[in-house]
């Protein structure tokens, strides 16, 4: 299952981060995709903003992985300068899936192998790489398509709970500009930008 929902600012999409905090558990996984500036960290600092840590969220980019403590705790990991499944594997991936800590995985398509059964898929794409109408007057630079994709038992009803929650406080960022419903239901697809690779011993190189 899949929903669909327009971001027409980052504060926006803060919203929907933070409004997908009050269904998580220790144990959950999130697997963050799309683009370079896409949004994906500004989705995480609703997250945990909504779950009560303090001081400033960033990239993991270039540390690999950051660990916040709130009202539980969050492991952040960015994969996207790791070329290779033994890379994560020696970071180590099955230590961080740690079920006291809700794991968030930025480019987590690209280990998806590695990933549990049961996950929760975000994908942020800039308004271009989605069939997304907009008005003449919205500022398309800032306007993102976010897909939620449900993988694995539970997250459905999740799902449910964080889009009621979703909808009443974007209507209150903007309530001018109320449109209904934002949220659509769309068929599932496949979306895959980039996947790790096993080394390549045939080159000879150790």
């Amino acid at each position: 299952m899949t929903w669909l929902v327009d971001s027409r600012s980052a504060e926006e999409t803060r919203i929907l981060g933070a409004s997908l905090a009050p269904v998580l558990l220790p144990g959950d996984v999130l697997s963050l995709n799309g683009d370079l500036g896409a949004g994906k960290t500004c989705f995480v600092q609703g997250l945990a903003g909504a779950l009560e840590v303090d001081g400033r969220v960033t990239s993991p980019t270039f540390t690999l992985v950051h660990e916040y403590n709130g009202r539980y705790p969050i492991v952040h990991l960015d994969v996207y300068r790791l070329n290779y499944f033994q890379e994560v594997l020696d970071l180590g991936f099955e230590e961080l899936l740690d079920p006291g800590a809700i794991l968030v995985v930025e480019w987590g398509e690209a280990v998806a192998p590695l990933l549990p059964n049961r996950y929760l898929e975000i994908e942020l794409r800039r308004s271009d790489d989605y069939e997304t109408a907009a008005s003449d007057d919205e500022d398309l630079d800032e306007f993102r398509a976010v897909a939620f994709r449900a993988r694995g038992p539970g997250w459905e009803r999740k799902l449910d709970t964080m889009r009621v929650t979703a909808e009443a406080l974007l209507d209150a960022l903007s309530p001018d500009e109320s449109s209904g419903e934002r949220f659509t239901r769309v068929p599932d697809h496949v979306s895959r930008h980039r996947r790790l690779d096993l080394p390549d011993d045939s080159t000879g190189s150790q």
